[in-house]
């Protein structure tokens, strides 16, 4: 079996000392270009490849980020990772990234994980924010980035999008199309951001307008196709049928436009739909969907800047960064 190259290695054959090899792999401190070149060039002769943690404990740093997402197969969280992932290298940092499910205690095991890695911070995106999660945060001072969720129960930077206003901006614009029925699927109410955020700005422009909210008419999904085709599906049986539907994501948006099809109505016709998020499916669909868009990337990128600055010490307290959000109007919409 062949045996790892080691820096002591490296130090010998080059002839100079252990600490001028660190020098040289950590660029901590001015080495002369003769020795550099020495240095680097036995590097390369042996394929000599630094270890992380090793790194880390003469640098106080791994240069690893830990990203924690639900939904590794969502969309949303694919352009978030690339965000981050860009800033990343930029900042010469490496990231690791775990689909929790949406599980509180999968979360709080990759969180247990990246502390014993001695990673030098988490950007995590959760559903819910528990007792253990507080425990852990106060417990073990990592730098950490809270992204597309708002936890107002701890003291962390986060950054996300203001989904209350930008959900009662979609309802608003429904209400001055002239619509009066207006449905919602919502996303799981226990999601603070997605779920209820967007669930309180609906409900927020039905009252400042003077419009009824009805029980049949709200339905709560989880953001997939199926959850929306299924909502629409019991909203279709109200005695008095909506003439817009909004849905708190563009999955489930579809999978009501969907519903409306197989059940014999059209739309915009007979019933406008809104989404949310901006995905590809919205304007792959047709009608082409009207929606909330946000950049999920551009998210990631903001996250991933404040962490670093962060876990540089250039950055200090808790606040929410709400990048912009637009509303885009499509042919699912129609005025009245």
């Amino acid at each position: 079996m062949k045996m790892a190259v080691t820096i002591k290695d490296i130090a010998e054959r080059a002839g100079v000392s252990i600490a001028t090899v660190s020098r040289v792999l950590n660029d901590s401190k001015p080495v002369s270009p003769e020795l550099k070149r020495r240095v680097l060039k036995i590097i390369k002769e042996t394929e000599y490849k630094p270890n992380a943690l090793a790194r880390g404990l003469i640098k106080n740093q791994t240069g690893l980020i830990g990203v924690i997402i639900p939904d590794i197969g969502n969309q949303t969280f694919a352009s978030l990772i690339k965000g981050i992932e860009g800033v990343a290298d930029q900042n010469k940092f490496d990231i690791i990234v775990s689909n929790s499910h949406g599980e509180v205690e999968k979360e709080l095991e990759i969180f247990d994980v990246f502390r014993e890695k001695q990673l030098d911070g988490i950007i995590f995106s959760g559903v819910v924010f528990s007792e253990k999660h507080r425990q852990f945060f106060e417990k073990y001072k990592i730098p950490i980035v809270i992204v597309s969720q708002n936890f107002p129960q701890v003291e962390l930077p986060s950054v996300t999008i203001d989904n209350f206003r930008a959900a009662y901006d979609a309802t608003t614009y429904l209400i001055k199309l002239g619509h009066k029925r207006i449905a919602m699927i919502t996303g799981p109410l226990q999601d603070i951001a997605a779920g209820m955020d967007r669930y309180r700005g609906f409900r927020t422009a039905l009252k400042e307008y003077g419009l009824e909210e009805r029980e049949e008419y709200l339905k709560e999904g989880d953001f997939s196709l199926n959850s929306g085709y299924k909502a629409m599906g019991e909203i279709l049986k109200s005695e008095v049928l909506p003439t817009a539907v909004f849905a708190a994501c563009d999955k489930m948006a579809v999978g009501a436009m969907n519903c409306c099809f197989d059940s014999g109505y059209k739309v915009p016709e007979d019933i406008s739909i809104v989404g949310f998020d901006d995905l590809e499916i919205a304007t792959a669909v047709r009608p082409a969907l009207t929606t909330i868009h946000q950049d999920h990337k551009e998210i990631g990128a903001i996250a991933a800047r404040l962490l670093i600055n962060r876990i540089r010490g250039e950055e200090k307290g808790a606040w929410n960064v709400q990048p912009a959000y637009k509303l885009i109007k499509r042919g699912s919409t129609r005025k009245l």
